[in-house]
């Protein structure tokens, strides 16, 4: 058996663009051949009617098959229709969300001969029951971890925040990925890249990445390359 090869894709908030990153790192594994599994265990805001617009559809699609809601099911069993934190959904919609049933679940799933990626729901401190957090997940897992950040006032506040919860549970960061699309403030990235460099270990790797095809597909060839390397 290999060494455990678990990726945790987690962001500092919500609408950052994790999924759009996952995506696009598993297009880059798919083109290069790489094996994999891709979970989100966890999906809040899921609409049944409409689940092309739902992250675990996304991430599905990357097979250029047509996800159907018994194949989202199977990498997404915890799914809930309000778009909340899950623990609050779950009491809304009376429906069971136990932290032992989820990582015992994304240990099942856990492969060492391949990478498993996992995305996280919502940011890294989300709660999953009582105490339990998707760090702790990622912990128990003893995931690697990307940490999708922002630019806009306060990301590096928020950056280094999660960076320090991060490092406190022993978990290693693969990359910050400073996702230039998340400007709401017209924060010039230059900035928030070279304050967020002078103010952590020089060993954490961080790459940009925009919309623009041609940056994408440099950006995302490098941090699928740190993935695949880190494993």
């Amino acid at each position: 058996m290999g060494k455990n090869k678990n990726i945790f894709i987690t962001s500092t908030g919500t609408n950052i663009g994790k999924t759009y990153c996952t995506v696009e790192i598993l297009k880059e594994m798919l083109h290069r051949k790489v094996l994999f599994n891709a979970y989100k265990p966890i999906l809040s805001g899921f609409n049944i009617f409409n689940i092309k617009d739902s992250d675990s559809y996304k991430i599905l699609k990357t097979h250029n098959k047509e996800p159907k809601i018994e194949d989202i099911k199977e990498i997404s069993p915890w799914l809930f229709e309000k778009p909340i934190a899950p623990s609050i959904a779950a009491k809304k919609e009376n429906k069971s969300l136990k932290y032992n049933d989820v990582l015992e679940w994304c240990l099942k799933k856990s492969d060492n001969n391949i990478i498993n990626i996992f995305e996280g729901a919502g940011v890294l401190m989300v709660p999953i029951e009582k105490t339990k957090t998707i760090l702790d997940l990622m912990k128990d897992l003893n995931s690697k971890v990307v940490l999708v950040v922002g630019n806009y006032l306060g990301s590096v506040s928020h950056t280094l925040s999660a960076i320090q919860n991060l490092q406190h549970a022993n978990l290693q960061i693969i990359n910050i990925i400073i996702n230039e699309n998340i400007n709401n403030d017209d924060i010039d990235i230059k900035d928030t890249e070279s304050l967020l460099r002078s103010s952590i270990n020089k060993k954490i790797i961080i790459r940009k990445v925009n919309y623009s095809d041609t940056y994408k597909s440099i950006s995302l060839k490098k941090i699928t390359e740190d993935i695949i390397s880190s494993c």
